[in-house]
């Protein structure tokens, strides 16, 4: 079974990192560098699981987690 995640993390080299390491173990990876592109992601892409940043420029990932709370 192949799990769909997003990752909102603008720091490329953890966000690429994380990406590979992930995707060895089979998980279907998106990265965003912003809460901006995150959200368009999710007009698209569907993930099971959110790795998210907290200290992201612009949105927080605080804030991010609440919006996305509110829709669950």
């Amino acid at each position: 079974m192949s799990y769909a995640t997003l990752i909102i993390e603008d720091e490329t080299t953890l966000a690429r990192n994380m990406k590979t390491y992930l995707e060895r173990y089979g998980y279907e990876v998106r990265i965003a560098q912003s809460a901006e592109e995150g959200f368009q992601q999710l007009d698209s892409f569907k993930p099971d699981v959110i790795l998210l940043d907290l200290q992201l420029p612009g949105m927080s990932g605080l804030a991010i987690a609440g919006i996305l709370a509110q829709g669950a």
